[in-house]
């Protein structure tokens, strides 16, 4: 009879965790539409504003801005884009172990998102800034995250300012991938090309580039930042839908178990009342 309570009580509390997790991939799914919906809608005036700024470069020429030049500071700095809570499979994982596989030297970090802030706590690295995902609106992150770069560049404190975060491919798909902030590197021949090779330009290219290049790391940051968001939302939804599955498997076989125990001790109990009523007879 006690081992007929404990699988009893074993599959009551399977079934409140199924209910969680459950309720869980409901709330995720519903975030995960909206977040998916930003992150697409971006990546057109992303790709038009790669193939604008590809368009000022060329007819500036060698421009000399300081956020085009490489500089010989010593120091590198990382941003690691993560989420705030777990429970989103392996998508924080994966941008920690591409880290490490990565060997950066002399690197330091800013991070967004507690688990990101937590990794480079655990492997000592120098954080400079941390910030959570969710508590200031993604303009006005990417804004303030802009703002910090640049003046880092310019002051010529980094060598170069990269950028990870999990890319939304699909919703079972989030691959890590690493951006170059800073220094910009050239735009590729083929985004140029994509646009009519004739401009005017007023005042001049050199003006124009002076005030798209810093929108350009602004564009960037904050899609990386909604692609991230899209990703973390995917990824848990996935999570949470293959651990509601795992507790209907996990019912159905302690259900089993129970009914197999449960008829055993019914047996035994019948056997134990044959046997008592053929000694008194």
């Amino acid at each position: 009879m006690a081992q007929i309570r404990e699988i009893k009580k074993r599959i009551k509390s399977v079934e409140s965790t199924k209910k969680v997790t459950h309720a869980m991939e409901l709330v995720s799914a519903a975030k995960m539409r909206k977040s998916q919906a930003l992150a697409l809608a971006g990546r057109p005036y992303n790709t038009t504003l790669h193939e604008i700024l590809s368009s000022v470069q060329t007819a500036s020429g060698k421009s000399t801005h300081k956020l085009l030049k490489t500089n010989k500071a010593q120091n590198e700095l990382l941003i690691i884009v993560t989420s705030d809570r777990g429970l989103a499979g392996g998508l924080n994982l994966n941008i920690f172990r591409e880290i490490l596989r990565s060997e950066l030297k002399n690197t330091k970090y800013i991070t967004v998102g507690k688990k990101a802030t937590d990794f480079a706590v655990k492997t000592k690295g120098e954080l400079i800034s941390s910030y959570m995902s969710e508590e200031i609106p993604f303009l006005q992150l990417a804004r303030i995250l802009t703002k910090t770069v640049i003046d880092f560049y310019i002051k010529d404190e980094f060598s170069k300012i990269t950028l990870i975060y999990p890319h939304f491919d699909s919703t079972i798909k989030q691959t890590p991938r690493f951006i170059q902030l800073l220094p910009i590197a050239p735009m590729a021949e083929e985004n140029a090309a994509a646009m009519p090779t004739e401009f005017l330009f007023e005042p001049n290219p050199d003006s124009i580039l002076e005030s798209i290049l810093t929108h350009h790391v602004l564009t960037q940051i904050y899609q990386v930042l909604v692609e991230a968001k899209a990703s973390e939302f995917s990824a848990r939804m996935v999570a949470m839908k293959n651990a509601t599955d795992a507790a209907e498997d996990l019912v159905s076989d302690l259900t089993l178990t129970y009914n197999q125990a449960r008829q055993e001790s019914i047996t035994k109990e019948l056997l134990d009342i044959v046997t008592a009523q053929k000694a008194f007879q």
